[in-house]
């Protein structure tokens, strides 16, 4: 493994949905809202999308009532896969490791790993207690160890260019900007990064188009923007 054992659960934990895997507990009806991006080895297994932690606590696969928080990041991927995960529970360290995720299983000694605003956590998924705003992010590292972010403008105009940014993230979480990497989308005129990790890109049609970049050594990376005639 390239990591601790505790890093490998971080990376592998996560939850299950349905009334046979949460055992239902008092207080609020959900937790807060945060957004979850799955990442698989060679495609995104799921967009980004903002969701809503439930209450009680995850119990599939043998783990006890009171160890596993539903709101916790487990439950976050519990909500975002609709329960579609499986693995094991693990007494030594209360926490899940996880097999496969949306039918995807990390090849040989590479496993998933969770993000938090592009951070490797340093805890569980049971133990990330969320906050609202956070980003997560789910992936099958696969040999790309660490996550890029892509931003662009909320909203652009068909046939109008407008710049995008793309970042890499060292394991301290600090950013710096990526050269020569393609920027593409469906309906994109796509272009490549400058030194500034700057590209400048268009849209061929109306619509939300997703731009993506795969840049060498580093986890993918999205954004949508909102195009208008």
């Amino acid at each position: 493994m390239r990591r601790t054992t505790v890093l490998v659960l971080a990376g592998t934990a996560v939850v299950a949905a349905g009334a046979s895997a949460v055992a239902e507990a008092g207080g609020a009806s959900h937790g807060p809202i945060v957004t979850v991006r799955i990442e698989g080895a060679k495609k995104t297994l799921q967009r980004s999308i903002p969701i809503k932690t439930g209450t009680g606590w995850i119990t599939k696969y043998g783990a006890p009532k009171g160890k596993c928080p539903a709101r916790s990041a487990q439950g976050a991927l519990d909500v975002v896969t609709h329960g579609r995960w499986k693995g094991t529970w693990s007494t030594q360290f209360n926490e899940y490791f996880v097999t496969s995720i949306l039918g995807e299983k990390p090849a040989g000694h590479d496993f998933w790993e969770i993000f938090v605003n592009n951070t490797a956590a340093s805890k569980g998924g049971c133990d990330l207690k969320l906050q609202r705003g956070e980003q997560l992010l789910f992936a099958d590292t696969s040999g790309k160890d660490q996550p890029s972010a892509l931003t662009a403008p909320r909203s652009a105009t068909v046939g109008t260019a407008f710049a995008v940014r793309l970042v890499g993230y060292s394991s301290k979480g600090k950013a710096r900007p990526l050269s020569g990497v393609s920027i593409t989308g469906n309906g994109i005129r796509g272009a490549k990064t400058n030194s500034h990790g700057v590209a400048r890109v268009s849209a061929r049609r109306k619509g939300k188009p997703v731009l993506r970049a795969a840049p060498k050594g580093y986890i993918r990376s999205e954004a949508v923007v909102s195009v208008s005639g």
